[in-house]
């Protein structure tokens, strides 16, 4: 599927860049001992910023997020190909999800995610179940679709990490299972999921935040059944976590 390789450029360019920031202050010069402490002792000791020990809105390696979020798409969009204008109009999305993340990587600056989520509900207005041609005029018979998933590959990149507001961006892969063909009416009930997007979160006390954003969200069969015509999408969100 072509959508898949440019968010798995996406994914790698994401890594890539944290990965370059976190290893730009691990390779910061340590200061040299003085002689009156190096006479003492030549161990090493790595003591925490006040900053990274206290700040409550702090992401730290291995910290866990357990949350939810819950987005609504008012139509869908062709600017990506995909569905002929015809195809995409009077279409609707919701989904809702379960959201679990772990803190891979972090810093003063960003904080690297993987993320989870659990998709029990996705509801798809307007699916195409059949249609009618007669002379140049077609018509479709259109249903709401009913979906749930997994979106098990996930990676969100948190910016001022430390700050009561993170701006952040993400990438996310998984499928969805849907009890009707989707988006059209040979495309098959069974869809891969990718999306990429970004937000902000921002944290309400200590260990609790709540997230608004926009993601792009793009689903198809990947040549697995029938046509592989895409569904896109931008989905607003909005979320609630809890970090432990």
């Amino acid at each position: 599927m072509k959508m898949h390789s440019k968010f798995l450029l996406t994914i790698i360019l994401l890594l890539t860049a944290s990965f370059s920031v976190l290893a730009q202050e691990n390779d910061a010069p340590a200061t040299e001992p003085t002689p009156e402490t190096s006479n003492v002792s030549r161990t090493k000791f790595v003591i925490p910023s006040p900053q990274a020990a206290n700040n409550p809105y702090r992401l730290k390696s291995g910290d866990n997020e357990w949350g939810f979020w819950g987005g609504f798409s008012p139509a869908a969009t062709t600017v990506f190909g995909g569905l002929t204008d015809a195809e995409a109009d009077d279409r609707k999305f919701f989904i809702a999800a379960f959201r679990y993340g772990r803190t891979l990587v972090a810093n003063d600056s960003v904080a690297l995610q993987y993320t989870l989520d659990a998709i029990p509900v996705a509801v798809a207005s307007g699916a195409i179940v059949s249609r009618t041609t007669v002379g140049a005029v077609t018509s479709f018979n259109r249903e709401t679709a009913y979906g749930a998933g997994l979106t098990p590959l996930g990676l969100q990149l948190d910016f001022a990490n430390g700050s009561k507001v993170h701006p952040f961006i993400h990438v996310n892969g998984g499928f969805l299972v849907f009890n009707k063909s989707m988006p059209i009416e040979d495309a098959g009930s069974f869809a891969f999921v990718g999306e990429a997007g970004g937000g902000i979160r921002i944290f309400t006390s200590e260990r609790r935040a709540v997230s608004i954003g926009v993601r792009f969200h793009h689903i198809s069969n990947g040549d697995t059944s029938g046509s592989n015509r895409g569904l896109n999408q931008f989905v607003i969100y909005a979320g609630f976590s809890v970090f432990k």
